[in-house]
């Protein structure tokens, strides 16, 4: 178990405590049954090409991309929930907007190589993110992979950028030590080789419920040769 694991009868007060602490907490079996919230996913996923490196990518910030009313048991599990409602303001200390957007993604090629996702970052635009894993996710399924605690620091960098809500440095290239350099970009994309960081890779079964304010440095994972992975996350701001 790791120190952000919290169990599912977490108060939203403790989970702030531990996301002021750490970024992140995990609730494993947060929810019993997926299989519904699965099924309006595929019914999605099954009318598109493979739009990104890992796979399909559909966002309700472009409704052509995605209609909740298409999927209303997703819809509901976001915008419906109290208890996140209660933690989403509880941590963003103010009147956020509550689960603006919904994304999901159903990665499953493994033969693109490490994506943009795949480098260590904090967001260029900070948002309060739950996360629901759809499917079970091992670490050969390209997990969320954050560094706990990392929050602290990426908000002191961010408050020295001249503009903190649009920075121009955010990346920490695809794991620690590394010089930042691929065919992506032409410059070096490790914007601070100096500073040490730790990697952990957030993985769990179906159900398994991750929240964590993107200022975490994090990247996602490449999936294996025959694995699979489905989330589906929201974004508040």
């Amino acid at each position: 178990m790791e120190r952000f694991d919290l169990n599912t009868q977490a108060h939203p007060h403790e989970v702030v405590q531990t996301l002021n602490k750490y970024g992140v907490a995990r609730i494993a079996g947060y929810t019993k049954d997926v299989s519904l919230i699965k099924s309006e996913l595929l019914s999605i996923f099954e009318k598109r090409e493979a739009n990104y490196s890992f796979g399909k990518a559909i966002r309700s910030d472009n409704p052509s991309s995605w209609d909740l009313t298409e999927t209303p048991t997703v819809t509901s599990f976001f915008r419906n929930s109290e208890w996140m409602y209660e933690v989403a303001t509880g941590y963003q200390q103010l009147n956020v907007g509550f689960q603006r957007d919904i994304f999901s993604t159903y990665d499953y090629i493994s033969d693109q190589g490490v994506g943009p996702q795949g480098w260590a970052h904090f967001d260029r635009l900070q948002r309060f993110k739950f996360f629901l894993n759809v499917t079970d996710v091992c670490e050969q399924c390209g997990p969320l992979t954050v560094s706990p605690g990392s929050h602290h620091m990426t908000k002191r960098l961010r408050s020295m950028e001249p503009n903190p809500n649009n920075i121009t440095k955010w990346r920490f290239g695809r794991f620690y030590g590394d010089a930042g350099r691929c065919d992506f970009w032409d410059e070096p994309q490790n914007h601070y080789p100096e500073i040490e960081y730790e990697l952990v890779p957030i993985t769990g079964p179906a159900g398994t419920l991750i929240i964590f304010d993107s200022d975490v440095i994090h990247k996602g994972g490449n999936v294996q040769p025959g694995n699979e992975r489905i989330v589906v996350r929201s974004h508040s701001w």
